[in-house]
């Protein structure tokens, strides 16, 4: 589990400024399984992100690009009150640049088991396009399999999954 831990989650945390100190199985477990559940919700409703969508290119209106906008900065736009609470700890937004610099952010879902994967569908709804372990046409990862206690085999997560919101002049492109 802290193998799965270390190659799939960690890095993304990094990336996104929520680093944690070394966690237990325990720890990683709960999660895990919190993630799966976030996950769970996101995939499963076409509309989940929507509210963080429309604040942050509400916030960038203005601007010609998204430059400067990460997990924390998404974090500070956003207001829960017209959409749901969101975990910000089990997903990465940064900017992309598609035609100009810094023209897209995405939002990435990282450590996502196969079956909320497997159900991934968001294309066109909010976002300009849904990569699946970095492609358009990629394929869901079966899952990491671990071992608690050495004998209960826990499946874990190994997916990536981006949805990409490009800059048009009334905030993102559909």
């Amino acid at each position: 589990m802290a193998e799965w831990y270390q190659k799939y989650v960690n890095p993304f945390k990094a990336i996104a400024g929520k680093t944690d100190g070394p966690l237990t199985n325990d720890q990683i477990e709960a999660l895990k399984e919190g993630m799966d559940a976030f996950h769970h919700n996101v995939v499963g409703d076409p509309l989940f992100l929507e509210a963080l969508v429309q604040q942050i290119a509400v916030s960038h209106a203005r601007s010609p690009n998204f430059k400067g906008l990460d997990s924390s900065a998404a974090e500070r736009i956003y207001k829960p009150g017209s959409g749901p609470n969101l975990d910000f700890s089990a997903m990465c937004i940064e900017t992309r640049s598609t035609q100009s610099p810094d023209d897209s952010f995405a939002i990435t879902l990282f450590g996502v088991n196969n079956s909320n994967c497997q159900h991934a569908g968001l294309r066109g709804l909010v976002f300009t396009e849904s990569l699946i372990n970095g492609g358009t046409s990629g394929e869901c990862r079966p899952d990491y399999v671990s071992y608690k206690k050495l004998i209960f085999p826990v499946n874990l997560g190994t997916n990536t999954i981006t949805f990409l919101c490009v800059k048009a002049t009334n905030g993102c492109s559909r």
